[in-house]
């Protein structure tokens, strides 16, 4: 019986070539899709799930009491460690770190790499693998580091580095540390305890005993917010319980300013990276399951269409099979195994279309998709299922429709007067046109949202600025003025416009912060929590920042520069703020400059104040941003190379432009318009194929009118507006459903951003004309030809 149905069914697709056709090319393009978006849905869910107790696993982040108090990534340095000793019957393990990038050398190599000084705790707690090394006992001691395979390869030639001397550069002054190699990490999937700022560390090093601060060992405060704090609870313990222990231990052993402050929020590791950020992976993932779910919804929708609309041709065959004895199961098991044979063949070019597009979104979503070769169980079994519900959401209605026939009807092959006449074909078309145009009007609008990003005055000149990371890392008086050396020596090249020695570039609001105290308030109940950031005289002349009122810092009178923003909230205008003295915890401070307004971060957020001090007063920096003025990027390259190895021999050049830094904080914009975009192009793909199936089927049984009408008189343009009415009322339709919607969704994607279009009738519109002229284009040139045929031949066929 199964081989006569597989025989059957085969029979069908070569006589119906067109038909099937299309089906198989709307399914695989369906399927494709749907096989990479759940491919990058099970690789985002699957981050952190690895980890040793992954379900105990907690992330400690700081809940201020005002929001730009501090940073919530950071918590109270002795916070983990506190808990682990006072309150053991919560916490069965701690780990901390606190980030740093600095030059890792061994003998005459020197690279850049990002360092974690952190407890000895890393490889026990989380059950890292590692390639060589004693996984009880990782760190031997407190002059022992732990490096990734991949970072040993780079450094030494081998893997196997154990007992290997390394050294770290440090902030103090004329201090390097060394440290022998005792332990080397297999190279781990990505998790946000070893990539928790989007940088991969690939050297770990205890924090005991470390020296790469002038000020000593940075977990040891109950007053500093200075370390990335893990634990990991025991069995049964709740979250609550464990903030309200930390909670007591800082009004314990931390001052007033901090505990009245602060507050505990321990979130789990486990779902800590989807839901980091406002969510934003998951609402990528959402976005791109929707859109996945869309075009799936199409692909059936297009074939329920073409298999109902060439159903006539089969309905004598079924009434036959009834009149011999056929019941009605078998007749739906005929096709639903004709839709399962139908998807499965999709799915095997699914899988050749998947394997060729693997670079292509891999780089949209920024991730690395695994190849078919690859797939595991989960892969396997998504695939299988995927395919399976497909085959039964596409062919379960045109099975239970054609085996509902009336025998009497079926065996006239009429289908008309049964379910799934014209009325359902032209609301399924209507259907499918909608969810195209609102795809279609959501990807302009998102285009326009960032376009507008990429275009708006950002207060600022991000173009041919050159921003180079600053080696050595020395932060006291010799080290800036070495800055200094460097800034002048490459200030000799002719290219070179401007130099500004920074801590911050705009890229992310800055991690300092001080309190200031509005003129005039004695109570000091009202403050202004402020950014700040340390940087030279230069920064606003290499920025392109426009001064309002003053002069960019000066390191003579250890003056403050405020932007606009600053000084509205603390009263003042640009014309009166300039030499007025704000008062501080730590005393007072004066007002030397005021600049404008500028994006220092994402347009998500507001521009909010900022301020800076001169680098020689803080003594902290980590950047070099060069301002260039050239034609010939790449010679001006090799001109600055060669005299950063002159100036700092033992460091390595390490650079990017700002215009790069600035693209990879809308890295999700980007991505999400990216796909945005492909699901626009595959969307209306599948409409045009459903529409080109439609078509034909109706053009073959209005044969016969055709003919008549051109006997008549009818000309070929008045046969091809016939049809094209008949669609355009469709496309109308559609374009009335969808709109509302696109407007909402629109609007709720437009809310995460600050600075935003508005909305307007033009994308809209031109939705409307693109969507028309595709449709219409492709109804005229498939109608012409049967417009134009020999009438007579038509009625002799018929």
């Amino acid at each position: 019986m199964l081989r006569n149905y597989i025989t059957i069914a085969f029979r069908h697709f070569t006589k119906h070539k067109l038909f099937s056709a299309i089906n198989i090319l709307c399914l695989s393009i369906g399927i494709t899709f749907s096989l990479i978006i759940g491919i990058y849905v099970l690789d985002q869910k699957k981050v952190n799930s690895e980890l040793r107790h992954a379900d105990r696993q907690y992330y400690i982040k700081t809940t201020w009491k005002e929001k730009d108090l501090g940073s919530e990534i950071v918590s109270v340095s002795m916070w983990a460690k506190g808990i682990k000793e006072e309150y053991p019957d919560l916490v069965a393990n701690y780990y901390r770190y606190n980030p740093v990038t600095n030059v890792v050398s061994a003998g005459e190599k020197h690279f850049k790499e990002n360092i974690a000084i952190c407890d000895t705790t890393l490889v026990s707690m989380y059950g890292f693998p590692l390639l060589y090394g004693d996984k009880g006992h990782a760190f031997t001691n407190n002059n022992s580091a732990v490096i990734t395979a991949t970072f040993a390869k780079k450094l030494y030639g081998t893997t196997n580095a154990i007992g290997k001397p390394l050294s770290i550069q440090t902030t103090a002054a004329g201090i390097t540390q060394q440290y022998i190699v005792s332990a080397v990490l297999k190279d781990i999937p990505f998790n946000t305890v070893t990539t928790l700022f989007n940088d991969a560390y690939t050297v770990y090093v205890p924090t005991t005993g470390n020296q790469y601060y002038s000020i000593g060992d940075p977990s040891l405060g109950w007053n500093t917010t200075d370390m990335v704090s893990y634990i990991e609870l025991k069995p049964g313990v709740t979250v609550q319980a464990v903030n309200e222990a930390l909670d007591r231990l800082i009004k314990k052993y931390s001052q007033d300013f901090v505990w009245k402050n602060i507050h505990a929020n321990v979130v789990p590791v486990k779902d800590y990276y989807l839901k980091d950020n406002n969510g934003a992976v998951n609402k990528m993932i959402m976005l791109l399951s929707t859109i996945a779910l869309f075009i799936m919804l199409m692909v059936i929708i297009n074939y329920v269409n073409i298999n109902i609309g060439t159903s006539t041709y089969r309905l004598k065959e079924i009434g036959l099979r009834k009149t011999f004895g056929s019941v009605k199961k078998q007749v739906v098991l005929q096709f639903l195994l004709e839709a399962m044979i139908l998807t499965c063949m999709a799915a095997i070019i699914s899988l050749f279309f998947y394997q060729l597009l693997i670079p292509v979104f891999s780089k949209v979503l920024n991730t690395t998709l695994k190849s078919v070769w690859e797939f595991g169980v989960k892969e396997s079994i998504q695939l299988a299922a995927l395919v399976v519900l497909i085959g039964l959401l596409a062919g379960i209605y045109p099975a239970f429709v054609l085996s509902s026939t009336n025998l009497i009807q079926a065996v006239k092959g009429k289908i008309d007067t049964a379910r799934g006449g014209l009325g359902l074909k032209r609301a399924l078309v209507v259907v499918q046109f909608s969810l195209a145009i609102l795809v279609f009007i959501c990807a302009l609008n998102l285009s326009k949202q960032v376009t507008y990003i990429f275009k708006k005055d950002l207060g600022y000149n991000k173009e041919q600025v050159l921003v180079i990371t600053a080696f050595p890392k020395q932060w006291d008086t010799v080290g800036v003025l070495k800055m200094e050396a460097i800034k002048q020596d490459l200030l000799q090249i002719p290219q070179v416009k401007s130099i500004t020695v920074t801590f911050d570039v705009p890229e992310k609001t800055p991690f300092g912060r001080i309190i200031l105290y509005p003129p005039g308030r004695t109570d000091k109940t009202k403050q202004l929590n402020l950014a700040v950031s340390t940087a030279d005289e230069d920064y606003a002349k290499t920025f392109g920042i426009h001064m309002k009122a003053g002069t960019f810092l000066s390191p003579a009178d250890g003056s403050l520069v405020l932007n606009e923003a600053a000084i509205k909230q603390l009263g003042l205008t640009p014309e009166n703020a300039v030499g007025q003295k704000i008062a501080t915890p730590v005393g007072s401070i004066t007002i030397g400059g005021v600049i404008g307004d500028y994006n220092f971060s994402s347009m998500q957020d507001k521009i909010g104040p900022v301020g800076f001090a001169h680098v020689k007063l803080t003594k902290n920096y980590r950047y070099l941003a060069v301002k260039l003025n050239t034609t010939n990027i790449g010679k001006t390259l090799d001109d600055i190379k060669t005299h950063w190895r002159k100036m700092s021999p033992n460091a390595p050049f390490d650079y990017s432009f700002m215009d790069e830094k600035f693209e990879a904080i809308y890295k999700s914009e980007l991505q999400l318009k990216t796909a945005a975009d492909v699901a626009t192009v595959l969307n209306l793909i599948i409409v045009l194929l459903g529409i080109l199936g439609v078509v034909a089927f109706t053009l073959n049984k209005r044969m016969k009118e055709i003919a008549v009408r051109k006997v008549l008189g009818a000309n070929a343009a008045s046969i091809i507006m016939l049809f094209l009415k008949e669609y355009a009322w469709l496309i109308i339709i559609a374009n009335v459903i969808a709109w509302p919607l696109a407007y909402v969704a629109t609007e709720h994607i437009l809310q995460n951003f600050a600075y935003r279009i508005e909305q307007n009738i033009v994308p809209y519109l031109l939705v409307l004309a693109a969507v028309a002229a595709l449709a219409f284009s492709l109804i005229s040139v498939h109608c012409a030809k049967t417009a134009v045929a020999n009438p007579v031949k038509s009625l002799r066929t018929e």
